[in-house]
């Protein structure tokens, strides 16, 4: 609803002199149609409960259940799809994991699809202005998941595996294998 939002205040139809044009006035300057593009950026599902129940216990001194947490990330997971299939702007999704994987080609598809230069200098200049890329930014996620989660928590992806599945992230979601 907020994309949907965003985009049409984004592509709202404007007059020359930059206010917004009433439809059947005639003054119209050529939509900015598809000028908005929407990036999601999303993650493994129980790297991000996990990380979500760190924030919100750590920076926030609170605690949510687990269950709500993961219904949560399927429920914000649909939200994106539906906009994603309702807007006419352009849709990116990327997975985490892959950036951390290969932060220069996942970068370059990112600016490819923003329509920015992905020339190999401009993302090494990106690149370098970050402190590091964790290459495995779930692993401690998903070590507490097959340590102590799964026996706490499995009953969980087992009643929410079909939901998260059919998000089409393809996510395996038996990590302790």
């Amino acid at each position: 609803v907020l994309s949907t939002f965003l985009e049409g205040v984004y592509n709202m139809p404007l007059k020359d002199d930059g206010t917004v044009a009433n439809v059947n006035d005639g003054t119209l300057k050529e939509s900015r149609r598809l000028a908005t593009k929407f990036l999601y950026i999303t993650r493994h599902p129980i790297a991000n409960v996990y990380a979500t129940d760190k924030f919100v216990r750590d920076s926030m001194g609170g605690n949510i259940d687990f269950e709500i947490l993961v219904k949560n990330y399927i429920a914000l997971h649909k939200y994106m799809k539906m906009d994603e299939n309702a807007l006419e702007s352009p849709v990116m999704w990327v997975r985490l994991e892959d950036f951390t994987a290969n932060p220069s080609s996942v970068l370059k598809d990112i600016f490819s699809f923003l329509d920015v230069s992905r020339d190999d200098g401009v993302v090494q200049n990106v690149l370098d202005g970050i402190a590091s890329v964790n290459s495995n930014p779930n692993a401690n996620y998903i070590s507490k998941w097959c340590t102590d989660g799964i026996r706490r928590h499995g009953r969980l992806l087992e009643k929410y595996a079909d939901d998260l599945n059919a998000l089409g992230l393809d996510y395996d979601l038996d990590v302790c294998k």
